[in-house]
């Protein structure tokens, strides 16, 4: 049986381009566009990984696809795969559950939990190897196992209908969430309220503030948004008095709101969140102007995936005196 050299040296070269080049370019372009970065050792356990699946892709197409040998090798490959892709989604990492990410970026904080796709994806790889194992095995005794039909046939078909659902349920995840839009509001002075407390001006020490935030929540996708729960916090980006006002500083918040559903194809206008602006801070925003930061964290089940995030609106405050 020949072995055949060039299709060895086309889909090594195709694979090496798939699994090793292709990871580290969208690497490089997601770390320069500040999404995400990746650890060297990320990096290397990945390049690792390809060679391996090169080697793997190479001897497979080392013999015809009607011979044993190239099922068996098949198998192997499919089996290297699943283990690649329960590393990928950090089946390896310890104290990580599977398919948790996290992603984060001065305006954007997300956690991911794709337990969900990380499964389908490792099952695929299962149906596939099965079907493999079973071609090996009647190609090597010449004979076809049937239960009403070549069972390695129905194997075959469950993994391409798998398949078609894992590709149309990603597509509809991304179609989805591309129709998705949260529109906060900018503040305006009747979202303020100022109690100027008993003490008479410029006394500011037993005044209060608090700031609503009104948003709109637009969900043209096709998955709802389940078990949402909401919370603000209230951040100094920079002051114009600094001994007055602390920079940097966490400075309110606004208890948490939960909503059972945003409904697919809906709009939910004019919802809000009122933030306590803390007793000690005041007094400070009071009479400084600022530039401040409305950090607004969602915690949310999304299309059968965990979503944790926070997004940052950055908005300029006008002292009232």
């Amino acid at each position: 049986m020949a072995i055949q050299i060039t299709k060895m040296i086309f889909h090594g070269i195709l694979n090496a381009i798939l699994y090793i080049a292709l990871p580290l370019i969208l690497f490089e372009v997601i770390s320069i566009m500040e999404l995400m970065t990746f650890s060297l050792e990320f990096k290397i356990s990945i390049i690792i990984y390809g060679i391996i699946g090169t080697v793997f892709a190479m001897l497979r197409h080392a013999y015809p696809k009607d011979t044993s040998a190239n099922r068996l090798i098949a198998f192997g490959s499919t089996i290297y795969s699943g283990i690649y892709m329960f590393y990928f989604f950090g089946g390896f990492t310890p104290g990580v559950q599977l398919g948790t990410y996290y992603i984060s970026t001065p305006t954007l904080q997300v956690l991911l939990g794709l337990q969900v796709i990380a499964w389908l994806l490792l099952g695929s790889s299962g149906i596939r190897a099965l079907r493999y194992l079973v071609e090996a095995i009647e190609l090597r005794k010449n004979k076809e196992y049937r239960v009403k039909f070549r069972l390695s046939k129905i194997f075959k078909v469950l993994g391409t209908i798998l398949s078609l659902i894992i590709f149309g349920y990603l597509g509809s995840i991304v179609y989805s969430g591309m129709n998705l839009n949260f529109n906060p509001h900018d503040i305006q002075p009747t979202d303020v309220v100022w109690d100027h407390g008993v003490n008479p001006d410029p006394d500011y020490s037993d005044d209060t503030i608090n700031i609503t935030l009104t948003f709109d929540v637009t969900n043209n996708g096709i998955y709802a948004l389940y078990n949402v729960n909401l919370s603000l916090e209230l951040f100094t980006e920079s002051t114009e008095f600094p001994v007055l006002l602390d920079e940097y500083t966490k400075i309110g918040e606004a208890p948490n709101r939960y909503f059972s559903a945003f409904h697919s194809f809906s709009q939910i206008l004019d919802q809000t969140l009122t933030i306590v602006v803390n007793a000690t801070y005041a007094g400070g925003l009071i009479v400084s102007d600022a530039t401040l930061r409305f950090k607004i964290s969602f915690e949310t089940i999304y299309a059968a995936l965990y979503i944790d995030l926070s997004i940052s609106s950055i908005q300029q405050w006008v002292a009232p005196v």
